[in-house]
């Protein structure tokens, strides 16, 4: 009996001790690893608590321009935003929760380099106590022109650096002053224009001609005489359940990949289309990136392609031009543009450059980071020389450049909702590309060329040391 009391007494006291380990694992898994996550919390009590004891740290652009501050009034720290409506987006805001680089590096930009060291100073020498800044990619003056060049449309641009995967800019129209979001607030959350949304990010659009060139590389693995594949173009082409026509049904002949691609003929994208198969199609999607969460430092939109192997031939020609149910995000197409440009290696777009302390040494550097050769070398060869014939002799004439030569692709999606979306993607300079670009515009009217802003940032990307 005895024996039996003593096991039953050793088996709780073993449950006790398990219990009080499970509790302490769980407080070290809070404490190690989701402390950043509780602390960038918008609706963390503890935060604005911290906001007036601690300066919060500066955002800066790549030259080290300050885009937003902290300034004490009273007794409590402001957030003061340099000509903020430019990088509204990319900064965000604080006051009313969080968003952008406000909210990715809450936590960064509220932790102290050298707590005990910069506690101890200002209370000696009644100095303020400073978190670290963040510094950015992007280029300020980059950021006001791409602003001023979207003049009133709606849309987006990216710039990206080729090799690096560092943006160097990102707009999104129409933008806001986060100067004021908290005295704006109800106005800017409920506007039809979404001013609050980073399109550049989040904005999801029909992609039209600019996912031919998906096609042209599911066409390249899986038609073996892809080369020597002709078709005659009369302006219309018809399938069992759906009438594709070229724009303005426009007869472009006997085209090729290469001619069909610079007119951007949609009659031979929608037999290439067939040739693929849907499958196929659906595969080389996924394989540059499609249906995959998108990580990147602000928050992201999925790309994606939503076609399966039994999609009706309506389903897989319109999928094949860039229409139906495929949505892209600006990112995600100037990342693409770039693992081209770069011979067929993506990079991880990022945003944050590195990390200074308060008295502005570095203290952590983002590095490049590849995501792999998402395309061959010889399918970027191709999709090169593809490209430079789309400005060279196809509908991205008003891209060309006297400075360098340019390669893109053109696009215009159609919107059940109004005018149509124009796209232009690109890089330059062709023989050895620096930059990648995407813009976006939506409901173009034809006043501005998506393809005449893509040049005029690339060539402000190239030549912005020389601007400085």
């Amino acid at each position: 009996m005895m024996n039996s009391s003593k096991k039953s007494i050793k088996r709780i006291f073993i449950l006790i001790i398990l219990m009080f380990l499970l509790v302490i694992f769980y407080l070290l898994k809070i404490v190690v690893e989701d402390s950043k996550t509780i602390i960038t919390n918008s609706y963390n009590p503890r935060i604005n608590a911290t906001d007036n004891s601690i300066k919060r740290g500066s955002i800066k652009d790549i030259n080290g321009t300050v885009m937003a501050y902290s300034e004490k009034n009273g007794g409590t720290y402001e957030r003061k935003y340099v000509d903020g409506i430019y990088s509204a987006h990319v900064l965000g805001y604080t006051g009313v929760g969080k968003a952008g680089i406000e909210a990715n590096q809450n936590f960064t930009l509220q932790k102290l380099d050298n707590e005990t060291f910069q506690r101890v100073n200002a209370f000696l020498t009644g100095s303020e106590v400073e978190a670290n800044s963040v510094v950015l990619t992007v280029d300020d003056n980059l950021q006001k022109i791409g602003t001023d060049l979207l003049r009133t449309n709606k849309g987006a641009v990216v710039v990206i650096e080729v090799k690096t995967g560092r943006i160097l800019c990102m707009v999104s129209k129409p933008n806001y002053d986060p100067q004021t979001v908290a005295d704006n607030w109800d106005i800017l959350r409920e506007s039809e224009d979404s001013p609050i949304l980073n399109r550049a990010t989040q904005g999801v659009y029909t992609p039209g001609s600019v996912f031919k060139i998906v096609t042209a590389i599911a066409a390249m693995r899986n038609i073996s005489d892809i080369d020597s594949f002709t078709y005659n173009c009369t302006g219309e082409d018809s399938f069992k359940d759906k009438v594709i026509h070229c724009y303005n049904k426009t007869a472009h002949g006997e085209v090729n990949l290469t001619t069909a691609f610079a007119k951007s003929c949609n009659c031979y994208f929608s037999e290439l289309g067939m040739k693929v198969g849907a499958a196929k199609l659906r595969e080389t999607a996924d394989s540059l990136g499609f249906n995959q969460n998108f990580i990147f430092d602000l928050d992201a939109s999925k790309s994606t392609v939503q076609i399966g192997a039994k999609a009706t031939e309506s389903e897989l020609v319109e999928t094949s031009i860039g229409q139906g149910k495929t949505t892209v995000t600006p990112l995600f197409m100037a990342s693409l543009t770039a693992a081209i440009a770069n011979d067929g290696l993506m990079m991880q777009p990022y945003i944050v450059d590195h990390i200074e302390n308060y008295s502005g040494k570095t203290i952590s550097t983002s590095l490049p980071n590849s995501k792999g050769n998402v395309i061959s070398s010889d399918e970027a060869k191709k999709l090169k020389e593809m490209m430079v014939e789309v400005i060279n002799d196809g509908t991205g004439f008003n891209a060309e450049s006297q400075y360098f030569q340019m390669a893109g692709k053109t696009g215009t999606a159609e919107n059940p909702n109004g005018a149509d979306h124009l796209w232009f993607v690109g890089f330059a300079p062709s023989e050895d590309p620096e930059y990648a670009v995407a813009v976006v515009l939506e409901n173009g009217d034809g006043s501005m060329n998506a393809g005449v802003i893509a040049r005029k940032m690339l060539y402000n990307a190239i030549n912005r040391e020389k601007n400085q």
